[in-house]
């Protein structure tokens, strides 16, 4: 009996529960607040924006180009398959 009594319970509790959380989520109150701080949000940014400062570009001829291919021609031999041999 009072296992039965205790199941009802919880299932109620988590009933009431979602109800609630639901009927939050989905509320007009809930809906205007989460519009206007994304409004709020987009006016920020857009106002931080119009305030960025423009940096003067100082890269110029910082980094000098290596190919990385050299006049070697000698060719290294690879010995791989070797250690396969042992």
């Amino acid at each position: 009996m009072i296992k039965h009594f205790l199941s009802v319970l919880i299932f109620i509790s988590i009933f009431l529960f979602i109800f609630f959380v639901t009927s939050t989520y989905i509320s007009n109150n809930n809906k205007k607040k989460i519009r206007s701080n994304r409004t709020n949000l987009y006016l920020k940014i857009e106002e931080n924006l119009v305030n960025l400062p423009i940096l003067k570009n100082d890269t110029d001829n910082v980094i000098e180009f290596n190919s990385g291919f050299t006049n070697n021609d000698s060719k290294t031999k690879r010995n791989f398959w070797n250690l396969f041999k042992k």
